[in-house]
């Protein structure tokens, strides 16, 4: 963060008259970074002159448009509610006005050309012709308030927390991991989310009836519960490395980006080499290596199994810590692959062979590889057992913003490296063992009701088996209804089970409102938008219909 400690001239000593109602309108627009921008403004028409800092203050009031839309970054969610129902409104009337005008292809064109001028991208793929299907969904998302919404919003945060960014807001000294105005609006909405959803229920056709909170309590939403299973997992994966008739290595990879995607050193200074790539391009950055390194894996015969985590540095930029494991003899090609694509791009800069890829041997006689990466799976989660993170920092604290830089730039935090489908491991807890008449499959619900990971996976066909060959894979069948856009969805219902189909989702939920009592607030304002803003898992007919979710939970 920029800093200025010598005196400054007072803002009403600068330029000229024009000037000052010019910079004024701009300071009170952009509420948010308004005494950042001040400051430095003062700086530069101390140190250089006020045309210099006019220079640099146009040039920051560019950076802070949303794109065409006439919003800035840091607007307020009315504001953007706002114009997501008059962005609507105009593309329903363009959409029949362009239609009587110039027929289909000319009205797909012109809406096309509306849409791409705010910044956001049309919801068509321009490199192959649409059916007529995804045409029609296309425009009733353009004239869906919701839709322009969610995209907003999206798009505004990360732009909104770029820009903190690039200020020097994003670092251990200032805000680590997020900047603090980016966390303050993710937890404002965490919090907004938590209340819609008590004030919501399902009930099924046997009348149970649950909070949406309650059951969101129940799922993977719940920190412990998601850090729990993780840890299953792995320690799944280590007890059939161990137990293997084949002799396994467990290695630790930790993967980082060039210096050029960082943003600021580790001191909180500005970073000279910054090419000023956001976390999400460094994301893209990182799965480019991988997808290299498991392609060139796979044309070796080199197969592996275990977990990856991402983490934030403390300026926001991702790392990845990789727990492998391969055949013994696999190990160092391996190793080598991997090294080779960590260092293609600028590989030669100072520093890279030892930081760009640091590798882990794991150790049996030394500790578990499951308690290797539990620490790394804690802080990212919820900081159970850590007093502090590797900065100094507070681990609950610290992973309440990780979590928010990961939510803020979509970034996935964890995924498993082969094994059996974990969709499969959560369905077959919906079923009954003893009802069961396949041998195999009872024992699959038996493995996956006791947490046993590592023998769920030897009946699943073991670590390392291609999908198809596994005997029960996940169920998607097509909705009975249609989505909002007239789309009609595949939704998990069920298992396959050699030639058979098992249904797991066995109840139809109906979600309302919680029957409010006379101290409760009316929430009656509440407008169904918000709520597939806040919670994407329940899916609600436009307004006018009932809001329902199939089969969504057995409860």
């Amino acid at each position: 963060m920029i800093t200025h400690n010598e005196p400054l001239l007072p803002l009403d000593a600068i330029g000229t008259f024009e000037c000052s109602r010019w910079r004024n309108a701009l300071f009170r627009r952009f509420k948010v970074f308004r005494s950042h921008l001040e400051n430095h403004y003062r700086w530069l028409a101390t140190q250089h002159s006020y045309v210099e800092a006019n220079r640099w203050l146009g040039a920051t009031a560019e950076k802070m448009k949303l794109g065409g839309t006439g919003l800035t970054i840091d607007a307020d969610q009315q504001a953007v509610s706002d114009y997501a129902k008059a962005k609507s409104k105009a593309c329903e009337k363009l959409i029949h006005d362009a239609y009587r005008r110039v027929g289909t292809e000319g009205m797909l064109l012109l809406v096309r050309n509306e849409v791409n001028r705010t910044g956001i991208s049309f919801p068509l793929p321009e490199d192959k012709e649409p059916t007529k299907e995804q045409k029609v969904a296309a425009l009733a998302r353009l004239c869906d308030a919701c839709w322009w919404r969610r995209k907003l919003i999206t798009w505004q945060s990360r732009e909104l927390e770029a820009f903190a960014r690039e200020l020097g807001f994003v670092c251990r000294k200032t805000g680590a991991y997020i900047s603090n105005i980016s966390f303050a609006r993710r937890s404002d909405r965490k919090r907004s989310n938590r209340a819609l959803l008590e004030k919501l229920q399902a009930e099924n056709e046997l009348g149970q009836t649950y909070t949406l909170a309650e059951l969101a309590d129940l799922s993977v939403s719940n920190p412990a519960i998601r850090r729990t299973e993780l840890m299953v997992r792995m320690r799944g994966f280590e007890n059939i490395a161990n137990e293997a008739s084949e002799q396994f290595t467990g290695q630790f990879y930790t993967l980082t980006c060039p210096s050029k995607y960082h943003a600021r050193s580790k001191s909180g200074i500005q970073n000279p080499k910054y090419n000023g790539a956001t976390p999400l391009e460094a994301q893209h950055y990182l799965n480019t290596v991988w997808q290299r390194t498991r392609a060139a894996w796979k044309r070796q015969g080199i197969e592996a199994f275990g977990m990856r985590v991402v983490e934030p540095h403390h300026d926001g930029t991702p790392h990845w810590h990789l727990l492998l494991f391969f055949e013994s003899t696999q190990v160092a090609p391996a190793t080598a692959i991997l090294q080779g694509y960590a260092l293609e791009e600028d590989g030669e800069e100072p520093g890279a062979s030892e930081h760009r890829l640091q590798v882990v041997t794991i150790d049996p006689s030394k500790g578990s590889a499951t308690g290797y990466i539990a620490k790394y799976i804690s802080k990212n989660i919820d900081g159970y057992g850590i007093d502090a993170d590797q900065y100094g920092l507070d681990a609950k604290n610290s992973a309440q913003r990780i979590e928010a830089w990961a939510s803020v730039w979509g970034i996935r935090q964890f995924q498993q490296i082969g094994g059996a489908s974990v969709t499969v491991w959560r369905e077959l807890r919906r079923l009954d063992a003893e009802t069961i008449d396949a041998s195999l499959l009872a024992q699959l619900i038996q493995a996956a009701d006791n947490g046993e990971w590592d023998h769920f996976t030897e009946l699943m066909g073991g670590a390392i088996c291609p999908r198809n060959e596994r005997p029960v894979r996940p169920m998607y069948l097509a909705k009975a209804e249609e989505n909002r856009y007239g789309e009609i969805i595949k939704k998990l219902n069920g298992l396959f089970y050699c030639s058979s189909q098992i249904v797991t989702r066995l109840h139809t939920w109906v979600v309302s409102k919680v029957a409010a009592t006379n101290h409760e607030a009316n929430i009656d304002s509440v407008a169904p938008d918000g709520l597939n803003e806040f919670d994407p898992v329940f899916s609600f007919a436009p307004e006018g219909r009932t809001w329902s979710s199939v089969n969504n939970c057995t409860g």
